[in-house]
């Protein structure tokens, strides 16, 4: 089985977007890359799947730690820049960090489990998928129509 989680290709360093219009897209291209992630994850614990080697599975780890990391860094920037459009309610920021409390106490729980690896994978997906297209679409326009009008 190859294990396709490799680190990914870094553009150069450019400067943060400053303006709604801007900011959206990269948060969108984030939410894809995400998903995109977590897919490959999925398919990688699949039952389908063969058995890991010693070097697959630490690989797999590593690549479910890496998700965690990259999904605190975009709730974090995603709160930051919602925040500065004024339309974050407490809820909003209470879910994000109850999603990452529940990531990381699953990442722990899980390892070294395929099965239980799996299932919070999948849980994850559903509450990331929900999430974009409900709460975050609801803010996201809400931002929109406050950055039209300033």
């Amino acid at each position: 089985m190859a294990v396709l989680l490799v680190e990914p290709v870094r553009a150069k360093p450019r400067p943060w977007p400053r303006h709604w219009v801007d900011q959206e897209p990269l948060l969108e291209r984030q939410h894809d890359g995400l998903e995109a992630y977590l897919a490959e994850l999925l398919w990688l614990h699949s039952p389908m799947q063969p058995a890991w080697t010693a070097a697959e599975a630490l690989a797999t780890e590593r690549g479910c730690r890496r998700l965690l990391w990259d999904l605190r860094l975009h709730l974090r920037l995603e709160k930051r820049w919602l925040s500065a459009q004024g339309c974050l309610c407490p809820g909003h920021r209470g879910v994000h960090q109850q999603a990452i409390d529940d990531a990381k106490d699953a990442l722990l729980k899980t390892s070294g489990d395929r099965q239980a690896r799996l299932a919070w994978l999948l849980a994850l997906q559903s509450w990331f998928t929900n999430h974009r297209h409900g709460p975050d679409a609801t803010a996201y326009g809400i931002a929109r129509s406050n950055a039209s009008v300033r």
